[in-house]
């Protein structure tokens, strides 16, 4: 991995924990919390949300994304993974 990636990385995690902690947040919010420049902060919003990660809201506040893994039901290993099975008595 190139050095330079380093710090992008660091500020996108930055931006994802403040974004924990106080959510919803405008850029400037943003900025003024990571003490970094306003377009800094919003370019990586933008890469955040092309990402996946965060997305804009109305008023241009960004949240993080809900996961779609905790809304899933999860099926224990000893359930059919077919719940619609047949009775072979039938």
């Amino acid at each position: 991995m190139p050095d330079h990636d380093y710090p992008d990385q660091t500020q996108a995690d930055a931006i994802l924990e403040t974004l924990e902690e106080a959510s919803p947040a405008t850029i400037a919010e943003l900025a003024a919390a990571l003490d970094d420049h306003p377009v800094t902060v919003e370019r990586r919003c933008r890469a955040l949300q092309r990402a996946g990660e965060i997305r804009q809201s109305t008023g241009g506040v960004y949240t993080l994304v809900e996961s779609d893994l905790s809304a899933r039901p999860t099926a224990t290993p000893d359930a059919p993974a077919d719940q619609h099975t047949t009775n072979p008595a039938d």
